[in-house]
């Protein structure tokens, strides 16, 4: 037994570590340290003695192989081994999922109302005339942050939403949960308190046809995805009365050459779109910095100066730019935004400049962590 610990995101808290399923197959899970380092083994490259040998040698505490197989199939009861358990769990739930046809929403009455009435008195501010952009963007950047800590910044940017006449929004969120494709697509609808958002399914399964890789390899990564659902149901509230359609995506990059797929998946975009009217909304977020993101605090300093580079080649419009500051310095912040705002850009092909129209910066104190977010307009 060689065993593999699926991709999951690990919180620190206080002396402990939680260690949370993005998929939702498995409760959160709060572990020692040493508990993690033991997981940190399990890449499936190691038996169960190797395991053991190893956790020893490092820590300096004896632990017999016996030991780790307890500890294992407590992993595999939970689902977090990468295995057949896991695989058959994830395909049922998978084939429950996209039966549905439309996409279920997972945090209404908790980030933002269920209530259709109190979600629009809550998005009308951005249709007010004060400060009110006057031209029509080409493309806009939304927090995906949890609203209650930031909604002034998505009022200015659903500000400039609300210029829009566009028959077809572009959603380029965030992937939180791993997706084995640099960028996936979700081939349902979706729902809002104001009723369901169509997504142009047609559209999407011509674009996959094109594309050497899968399209549509990760459905259930979209069921918890907030950075889909927080513009969607804010855009759908915001523009209630009119008819639009969505092509929602979700990003994620470990190297250089996922940006080369994703070069590939703008350029095919960019071809069965040429003659919609469309709008591109990145919904992002900045840097992710402090003990909750495994630092030992928040450099704010550092922060604010890669977020500041960040949003200077956003608002020249330029993608080589954040491909060369990805490039240079890996992301030492964990800015999330890369891959979205990257393919945004490159799908306009250098034709915007942007403009940022607000940046905040949200502590913890009790965790001693910031998360970083704007929004801008694209011209």
């Amino acid at each position: 037994m060689k065993p593999k610990i699926r991709p999951l995101q690990i919180t620190g808290y206080y002396d402990k570590v939680i260690l949370t399923d993005p998929l939702g197959i498995s409760q959160p899970v709060m572990l020692s340290r040493g508990a993690v380092l033991l997981i940190s083994l399990m890449d499936g490259s190691r038996s169960l003695e190797d395991i053991a040998v190893e956790f020893e040698r490092i820590t300096g505490y004896e632990m017999s192989p016996s030991e780790v197989f307890n500890f294992v199939k407590k992993l595999n009861d939970w689902y977090l081994l990468d295995n057949d358990r896991f695989y058959e769990k994830y395909s049922a739930l998978v084939e429950e999922f996209l039966s549905l046809k439309v996409r279920p929403l997972a945090f209404a009455g908790e980030s933002y109302p269920k209530d259709k009435d109190e979600l629009l008195d809550m998005v009308s501010p951005a249709k007010r005339m004060e400060n009110l952009i006057i031209a029509k963007p080409k493309g806009v950047m939304l927090p995906h942050i949890d609203p209650r800590r930031g909604w002034d910044v998505y009022l200015e940017g659903l500000r400039a939403i609300y210029r829009t006449d566009a028959d077809i929004m572009l959603i380029f969120g965030i992937a939180h949960s791993y997706i084995s494709q640099p960028v996936n697509a979700l081939s349902m609808h979706l729902d809002t308190p104001l009723g369901m958002v169509e997504t142009d399914i047609e559209l999407l399964e011509d674009l996959s046809h094109d594309l050497d890789f899968d399209l549509f390899s990760d459905p259930l990564s979209f069921k918890n995805e907030h950075s889909i659902e927080f513009p969607v149901v804010f855009i759908k509230s915001l523009l209630h009365e009119r008819k639009f359609k969505v092509l929602p995506f979700i990003f994620l990059t470990e190297t250089l050459e996922d940006y080369r797929l994703i070069d590939e998946f703008v350029r095919v975009l960019r071809h069965k779109l040429k003659d919609k009217n469309i709008l591109v909304v990145a919904s992002v977020d900045l840097s992710h910095v402090g003990r909750r993101f495994g630092d030992e605090g928040v450099n704010r300093f550092e922060m604010s100066q890669h977020d500041k580079i960040f949003l200077d080649y956003l608002s020249d419009g330029n993608a080589d730019g954040i491909l060369t500051l990805y490039r240079m310095y890996n992301n030492p912040t964990s800015i999330d935004a890369f891959p979205a705002v990257y393919a945004m850009l490159r799908f306009f092909e250098g034709e915007v400049s942007g403009k940022v129209l607000k940046y905040k910066v949200s502590y913890e104190e009790d965790t001693d962590s910031a998360v970083s977010f704007a929004s801008a307009v694209l011209y």
